[in-house]
């Protein structure tokens, strides 16, 4: 197996064609790095090519940084439209809708529970308006089953992280 030798210099536009730039990025690295042309056009390829791979690293030690700027900035944003949508009256905190909720569903069912008494005398027909009212019970229960677990997981206050 033969060895081609290495070449100590390169054009702009082979060094670029290496690292998937321009011939013009090529130029503005090595004048960065002060690295001198040898010839017109043609610079020393080692100097760069340390040049190009420092550069790619620091590029990606940024990415992460910049990805957790962004990271942050999402949740600060977040935090102010939760604010402002309480603000303005357009969110209210879980424990407050639960506790209206409780208080709203109690009192329908107190007055239920007495409706029999006020519509007849007669325990016969009491008694029917009472399995109609059981009936209707069970399926506010039964909705309430069903959607209660998605809500018991809701944290109860909008801006907590809970």
């Amino acid at each position: 197996m033969t060895k081609t030798p290495f070449p100590e210099t390169a054009a702009a536009s082979e060094i670029a064609g290496l690292f998937g730039v321009s011939p013009r990025r090529v130029r503005q690295l090595a004048a960065e790095q002060h690295i001198r042309p040898v010839r017109r056009g043609e610079y020393p390829l080692s100097p760069l090519c340390l040049a190009f791979l420092k550069q790619a690293a620091a590029d990606d030690a940024g990415a992460d940084e910049r990805k957790a700027r962004a990271a942050m900035a999402a949740a600060r944003a977040r935090q102010i439209a939760i604010r402002n949508a309480r603000e303005e009256g357009e969110l209210i905190p879980t424990a407050e809708a639960v506790a209206y909720a409780q208080a709203v569903v109690g009192a329908l069912i107190s007055q239920m529970n007495g409706l029999p008494a006020r519509l007849t005398r007669d325990p016969r027909e009491r008694r029917k308006i009472e399995a109609v009212l059981d009936e209707i019970r069970n399926r506010v229960a039964a909705v309430i089953a069903e959607h209660g677990p998605a809500y018991r997981a809701l944290p109860l206050d909008p801006g907590s992280d809970e």
